[in-house]
């Protein structure tokens, strides 16, 4: 077979295409693809010995791993291992769990440290700019609302992808948003309602009118907040979301990936004193080890004052 690599993934893409959400098969094959190119460099230097997956060894995968190791972070490399894991399984190869048992001190240990939230100033800006967008300028409102929904929100790329107007209430005392379709739906998560930040109402409010106008405009149907611009389309792509946030990065100069708003939405309410157990559901997590090793926790200069705080309510309370 000339080309096997591709052969075998096509398979396996269609084979595990009704299991996982369509974000998820997208984020695999491109790290698939990746792999593959990387596979056959490897190959061609007469580093490892194939490039079918049904062939390579415990000893291929030792090479490759080394090779990530040198360019990528230990999370990419964990991530390789496990997709790369899947794959081989299903061409009926165990290599990556013989490389496992054979080289375990191999493997790159994880350090966890909690990533940081978004810098306030920059959340501050982002807030600002928003607000500041002239409603007629859709492109703009448009990608300031995939930022301000997920700072907001602290939606995954997935909820806001395919949230919709229909589950958005509007109430005197705040906004929440209903998501039916979450990370994890077909296995491990929950539909759950969203409170959205007070600070971002302003912008949505301005959003929603800008965007009911646009539909108008080009004679358009959609119950998407996040609208597509392609008549028939029913949800915006993947890749466009990904675009309107870059948008929003190069405008204010910093870089940022949807993950760290969803790790400021997170740092926020726990700032504001909602309890860890609340943030969790919030974010969706089943588990609060999630929320706090990974998104949010009591900042170690505040521990201070909300020690005092509470024990002097507690001395009130006792006289």
């Amino acid at each position: 077979m000339k080309h096997p690599y591709a052969y075998y993934l096509n398979n396996y893409m269609e084979f595990i295409s009704g299991h996982y959400a369509e974000i998820t098969l997208a984020v695999r094959k491109r790290r698939l693809n990746q792999l593959k190119g990387i596979i056959y460099d490897l190959y061609a230097q007469g580093k490892i010995s194939t490039v079918s997956p049904r062939l390579l060894t415990a000893e291929d995968i030792s090479i490759l791993i080394g090779h990530r190791k040198k360019i990528v972070s230990v999370d990419t490399v964990l991530d390789d291992i496990t997709a790369l894991e899947g794959f081989l399984k299903y061409c009926g190869n165990d290599a990556v769990q013989k490389f496992r048992d054979k080289y375990p001190r191999f493997i790159p240990k994880t350090h966890h440290k909690r990533k940081p939230p978004m810098p306030y100033d920059h959340f501050k800006r982002i807030i600002e700019r928003a607000e500041s967008i002239d409603p007629d300028d859709f492109i703009r409102m448009r990608a300031y609302g995939v930022v301000i929904f997920c700072l907001c929100g602290g939606l995954r790329t997935l909820e806001i992808q395919y949230a919709r107007l229909s589950n958005l209430v509007i109430e005197e005392n705040g906004i929440k948003l209903w998501l039916d379709v979450v990370k994890g739906g077909d296995t491990y998560g929950d539909a759950r309602w969203v409170p959205i930040l007070p600070v971002g109402r302003e912008f949505i409010e301005r959003y929603l009118q800008s965007r009911e106008k646009q539909l108008k405009k080009h004679g358009l149907v959609s119950d998407a907040i996040i609208p597509p611009l392609i008549e028939g389309t029913l949800f915006t792509s993947d890749k466009n979301l990904r675009d309107l946030k870059n948008y929003v990065s190069r405008e204010i100069g910093f870089n940022f990936q949807l993950r760290m708003c969803r790790r400021t939405y997170a740092q926020f309410l726990v700032d504001s004193e909602v309890s860890l157990d609340v943030v969790q559901v919030a974010l969706g997590h089943n588990n609060p080890d999630t929320t706090y090793k990974n998104y949010a926790g009591v900042r170690s200069e505040r521990v201070p004052d909300l020690v005092f705080k509470q024990l002097l309510n507690k001395q009130k309370g006792g006289t």
